[in-house]
């Protein structure tokens, strides 16, 4: 006795669309990869990135197949923005790349520099120091340090020279 009957039609019926959304997106492979290829070289630079590009747009396109009505606009879509991504991400990578760069090498300038306002003398070091650090002027320095503001532009100059000298 058999309750339920097995109906192939169900099967066969997916089969046909399954059949039908690989035939669709196989023809939309093959007319649109070249011209989306060139596409994203152009705005890429890079034909192993822009391989990867269109390579992501087509997947973005098969997973969405069914609920696309026009697939050729909705993969120069895919293929633009995934371009505008990878390229975002490689600007943010080489301005990181870039600032970790100056970051090290201004950390040995800043010791360079340490080293350099070290070996001047106490009130040249201070001088220096109030006016290119805390932006001080000639009268503030002299008030600060209780010298006169001759001594302040003299000692400023003979700073300046000698960092000159230590640093190059």
């Amino acid at each position: 006795m058999t309750f339920f009957a097995i109906n192939p039609e169900p099967i066969s019926i997916a089969a046909e669309v399954v059949d039908g959304r690989a035939a669709g997106f196989a023809e939309l492979f093959e007319n649109e990869q070249q011209p989306m290829l060139r596409l994203a070289f152009l705005l890429l630079g890079s034909g192993p990135m822009a391989e990867d590009a269109v390579q992501e747009a087509y997947a973005k396109v098969y997973e969405r197949w069914e609920s696309i009505s026009r697939p050729g606009a909705f993969l120069r879509t895919c293929v633009v923005n995934e371009c505008r991504t990878r390229q975002r991400r490689r600007h943010v990578a080489l301005r990181k790349r870039h600032l970790l760069a100056d970051e090290a090498s201004t950390l040995d300038h800043y010791a360079e520099l340490a080293d350099a306002l070290a070996a001047l003398p106490h009130r040249r070091r201070a001088v220096v120091v109030l006016r290119h650090y805390l932006q001080l002027n000639t009268a503030e320095i002299a008030a600060q340090l209780s010298i006169s503001e001759g001594t302040v532009k003299s000692s400023l100059h003979r700073g300046l020279q000698q960092l000159k000298e230590h640093l190059s």
